[in-house]
């Protein structure tokens, strides 16, 4: 028997309002309150007897529940009139991956270097107009592409805001919908090191002379895909306690037959990998 969407109740129309989430047909996107979501993460939808969540990040269901019934809407939403327009966040993400173009001599090059990345990583692009922002405010602002993915095709793109120059970044948006994808800076033959961030997975890369992915992001760590042909796996993980517990619940997740598993944090005195020192 196909299923059959159901419209949404009042309570759930409410919970989309008051979080700002958009509506496609009877299913919507939003920021996810179990988790600090800087874009559309959660799937939020009708079921027969209460809302069904999907928080693409992994955010535990029971956890995300939990925090929607405490969301206080402050008034009556209306479900949008008219049939809904399909938002494809992936398709979004693919069109903007294809505008940017290659690193060389752009800010995004800069940023690179500002950050001490000087290796050749795969899937970085530069796009000198980035879109920023929900139409009618959306800025077009400089940025860095990182691409997400999930063996051959792009899932997302992490977009890395500049500052003037790529002496910094002003914030760092995901566009898309990510799943099990990764960046893959370089690919691996039978070791393979997972960091959180993309500046320190090339780091990482850089500073052992092993491949190494991103999850962009702790709550990831343990979603992404690996290769079936690794013998090892090194979590570098961040040198706090999320990414500790990241790194951990990674572990136990990505454990099998065959696959040796190592956690590596970076030396004392520094956060994460990206912060040590690159060689000389």
């Amino acid at each position: 028997m196909p299923l059959i969407a159901k419209p949404p109740s009042q309570r759930l129309v409410d919970i989309v309002g008051a979080l700002g989430g958009s509506w496609s047909g009877y299913s919507a996107m939003c920021r996810c309150p179990a988790h600090a979501d800087a874009t559309p993460s959660l799937s939020l939808r009708q079921g027969n007897h209460d809302i069904l969540v999907h928080c693409f990040a992994g955010c535990d269901p029971a956890d995300v529940l939990r925090e929607l019934a405490s969301v206080v809407p402050g008034k009556k939403y209306v479900f949008p009139d008219g049939p809904a327009r399909p938002f494809d966040s992936t398709a979004i993400a693919r069109n903007l991956w294809s505008q940017g173009r290659e690193l060389a001599n752009t800010w995004g090059e800069a940023y690179c270097r500002y950050r001490g990345i000087v290796g050749r990583h795969d899937d970085l692009r530069y796009l000198a107009r980035c879109p920023k922002g929900r139409k009618p405010n959306t800025v077009f602002e400089p940025a860095l592409l990182v691409g997400v993915r999930d063996g051959r095709d792009i899932k997302a793109v992490q977009r890395i805001f500049l500052k003037p120059e790529g002496q910094g970044y002003r914030s760092k948006l995901m566009i898309g919908n990510p799943q099990a994808a990764s960046w893959q800076g370089q690919r691996p033959v039978k070791i393979l090191a997972l960091a959180e961030g993309f500046e320190s997975a090339a780091r990482f890369a850089e500073l052992h002379g092993i491949p190494t992915w991103s999850s962009l992001g702790a709550e990831r760590l343990d979603l992404v895909r690996l290769p079936d042909r690794i013998e090892e796996l090194i979590i570098a993980e961040d040198n706090d306690p999320e990414g500790r517990r990241a790194s951990l619940k990674a572990a136990q997740t990505h454990a099998r037959d065959g696959l040796t598993i190592r956690r590596m944090g970076p030396p004392s005195g520094y956060t994460d990998w990206a912060a040590v020192p690159g060689p000389n």
